[in-house]
């Protein structure tokens, strides 16, 4: 019983992640659309070589953010033909480890 008590607490800190499929990409570890926080901001840099967009967003209230400016990574490179310098976007991410990774533009 207690092997089962250490086995369980052991699966509990390591999860396993989503082995499923977004978008034609492998979103193992990332959070699901489900988890996904939503934002709207203007775009203020794009830098395709470190695959990152900095935005200036409106406060995020699920999160408890205030307005601020930030870098996101961009999970599909696709998404970059979104992101123009100074356009305003509403944008969907998720947290992954330790960065926040934009999942989806309008």
């Amino acid at each position: 019983m207690k092997q089962l008590m250490i086995l369980l607490a052991a699966l509990a800190l390591f999860p396993m992640g989503n082995a499923s499929a977004h978008d034609g990409m492998d979103m193992g570890g990332m959070s699901t659309s489900a988890d996904a926080n939503k934002g709207v901001g203007v775009v203020e840099a794009v830098d395709r070589e470190k695959g990152t967009v900095t935005l200036s967003h409106e406060p995020i209230a699920s999160l408890g953010w205030p307005a601020m400016t930030m870098d996101f990574a961009v999970g599909d490179k696709k998404l970059f033909s979104k992101l123009a310098t100074g356009k305003k976007v509403e944008f969907q991410f998720v947290k992954q480890h330790n960065s926040y990774v934009v999942t989806g533009v309008k």
